[in-house]
């Protein structure tokens, strides 16, 4: 299996989601990767950001065709006198786009649903069975990105168990910068109390809806967050040097159901930007990860 990415933060708002969708996108198609995104909140946000609402609703509430995220942390209601339905593990993976001429390269979706919520209620004993799916059933990813709720939870330990690296989106400004102690905090006492080999390492921080006119504000809260960082030295995390503008195409790009490099008709301004963009920074995470990893084998 291939690297195991959550983007994760204890804020919303923060790009979290745009972010994971357009960097799945742009693995997939730049540099040929085949690609995984497993939406683990119950908002449900990056499945929108490739179905649309008919075939969302067709595909994962009225026909079923493919299982969610939900099938993995909850079982099918007992039916006296009926014979429990067995999960097949193929349909949790839905295929969103492939390449033609080479259909091995792909990008497909674990969805989610609202009633995830109900994972929320009933925690005990879940914190392994994504990471059990994953392992054995999502071998031929070179690339599992994992979207996380913005609050701890057994969905956050969750993916934080059955990943490889975190990824840290933060918005510089005053409120988001607040939740970074937090998700740190978190992070760190999940590597403090784990109970087996796993140990899931920090990627690095993103910046993300950063205004291209930089105030004065903006720096404060960038400077901010390096300070933060620097209170958690044995996590040793880096800033990404590309930054995530702050552009409407990606609002755009929401209604379409599509990822920003897919938008079509008017008013694609700022899509050049966008894609620019997502490429330094598929191409910083990537050589981050060989960095992490090399430093790992010495």
């Amino acid at each position: 299996m291939g690297s195991v990415i959550c983007f994760a933060n204890m804020k919303g708002g923060v790009g979290k989601t745009t972010l994971c969708v357009n960097l799945a996108f742009q693995l997939f198609t730049e540099f040929n990767k085949k690609v995984l995104v497993v939406d683990n909140d119950p908002q449900f946000n990056a499945t929108s950001a490739f179905l649309r609402p008919d075939d969302y609703i067709r595909i994962c509430i009225k026909k079923r065709e493919n299982h969610t995220i939900y099938e993995v942390y909850e079982k099918p209601p007992r039916i006296r006198g009926a014979k429990t339905a067995k999960i097949d593990p193929s349909k949790f993976f839905l295929n969103i786009w492939y390449f033609t001429p080479n259909p091995d390269i792909v990008l497909d979706l674990i969805p989610s649903r609202i009633e995830l919520y109900e994972t929320l209620r009933n925690p005990s004993q879940k914190e392994y069975l994504l990471e059990k799916l994953l392992s054995k059933h999502a071998t031929k990813y070179d690339y599992i990105l994992i979207d996380c709720p913005p609050t701890p939870s057994v969905l956050t330990l969750s993916a934080f168990t059955a990943s490889d690296y975190a990824l840290i989106p933060v918005t510089p400004d005053y409120y988001a910068t607040m939740g970074l102690p937090q998700f740190l905090g978190t992070l760190n006492d999940f590597k403090e109390n784990l109970h087996d080999p796993h140990n899931i390492t920090p990627l690095g921080v993103v910046f993300t809806n950063v205004d291209r006119r930089m105030t004065q504000n903006t720096r404060k809260s960038m400077e901010r967050v390096t300070e933060t960082l620097s209170e958690f030295p044995a996590l040793n995390i880096p800033v990404f040097h590309t930054k995530m503008s702050h552009l409407k195409i990606y609002e755009k790009s929401l209604w379409q159901s599509v990822p920003v490099q897919r938008i079509r008709g008017k008013g694609i301004r700022g899509k050049g930007l966008a894609i620019a963009e997502l490429s330094n920074i598929a191409a910083e995470l990537q050589q981050n990860i060989a960095i992490r990893n090399a430093a790992g084998n010495k």
